[in-house]
């Protein structure tokens, strides 16, 4: 019954908007788009661009249907555990609209795989949860002038742009390294998996990159080629920040290390670094020693909180991961230093270490 509907019907409200046109439905049609992971950010979308009539729709995912799965990945149901995703998937999107053709990819986007097969799309919507997939996507995107819809989620808060399209400021659009020149070290960034994720953001950032790659492929509106716009689920506020290239010329200072007795000098001159205390919550509610809380797995979100423009000293317990975050903030910002304290705050505060307390400004102190 439903592969008798006839296109003119199943797109009849879309018709009716203005300046949608059967030429504007065609131009949905002949697209060619590639989703890299059907998870909670490729489900909703893949869903919505199907439903909107893309032609040709590629999925990309080596990940069998899990129970975990369930609470946010809107394809799926309790009978496909154990199954593909690509081919429930596909099954799904059939059902819904048979005037479609549905690929099916079984396989994880390695860097050699999408620089190979980038090319053959119109447009790339990103669905993945880790940083080595997402620059890759990117790079691949760049390297083959392809628009790449972004989307990105942890927990409470989500983020929508598109990159390597072009915006009035930037004839040649952004690129993802743009926002994030590298990827945080190893270890650095939690996934959904290990954070958790409330279920109903996915959907929400995933239509939002469907309808950001409807625009890219119909020229409707404008896109969010040139901003970051950032969603809290809490609030129900959005931020929508104005992206800028980067100098990918300018080499970043090398990370410095310094001693309590170091950062106490510097806390008299004009302006001395910002501190950022990057342990968790429970160990910074046990002594502290002040400025700014962003545990080590959050940083790669909450980059913007970082005031710009100004030195940073990086701390944790032992200075270990400090010293991590370090490196990662330092390769983000050429032009500042990001230091690192040794030691962290058992060096400043511990009986046996070298400051024994008498290293930390009394205004600096805190619980």
């Amino acid at each position: 019954m439903g592969s008798q509907i006839p296109e003119s019907i199943y797109y009849a409200r879309h018709l009716r908007l203005p300046g949608f046109s059967a030429a504007t439905q065609q131009r949905l049609r002949q697209a060619r788009v590639l989703i890299v992971g059907v998870g909670g950010l490729g489900c909703p979308a893949a869903l919505y661009l199907a439903c909107a009539g893309v032609g040709t729709i590629a999925l990309c995912d080596a990940d069998d249907v899990s129970a975990t799965n369930l609470h946010r990945q809107v394809l799926f149901e309790v009978s496909d555990l154990g199954r593909s995703k690509v081919d429930a998937a596909a099954a799904r999107l059939k059902r819904v609209n048979p005037h479609i053709h549905i690929e099916t990819i079984a396989r994880f986007a390695d860097a050699e795989w999408l620089s190979r097969s980038v090319r053959n799309y119109d447009l790339v919507l990103d669905g993945t949860d880790n940083f080595r997939a997402k620059y890759s996507i990117n790079d691949a995107c760049e390297a083959a002038g392809v628009p790449l819809v972004h989307g990105s989620i942890f927990q409470f808060e989500g983020q929508v742009s598109v990159f390597h399209h072009p915006s009035p400021e930037y004839p040649d659009g952004l690129s993802y390294r743009d926002l994030y020149p590298e990827a945080p070290p190893a270890g650095l960034a939690q996934n959904c998996g290990e954070a958790g994720v409330v279920g109903v953001l996915p959907g929400i950032i995933g239509t939002m990159q469907a309808n950001e790659a409807i625009k890219v492929i119909t020229g409707l509106g404008e896109t969010l080629s040139g901003f970051l716009l950032i969603f809290d689920a809490l609030s129900a506020c959005t931020r929508r920040l104005a992206l800028a290239p980067r100098d990918r010329t300018a080499a970043a200072a090398p990370t410095v290390n310094l001693t309590c007795a170091q950062w106490l000098q510097m806390q008299s001159s004009h302006q001395p670094p910002v501190l950022v205390d990057v342990r968790e919550l429970h160990e910074r509610a046990g002594g502290s020693l002040g400025g700014m809380h962003i545990p080590l797995a959050d940083l790669p979100r909450r980059l913007d909180e970082l005031p710009a423009n100004r030195n940073l000293l990086v701390y944790c317990q032992s200075g270990l991961r400090s010293a991590k975050a370090a490196l990662y903030l330092q390769g983000l910002r050429p032009g500042t230093m990001v230091f690192n304290l040794e030691g962290g705050v058992d060096a400043c505060t511990g009986t046996g270490s070298v400051c024994a307390g008498q290293c930390i400004p009394p205004a600096a102190a805190q619980r």
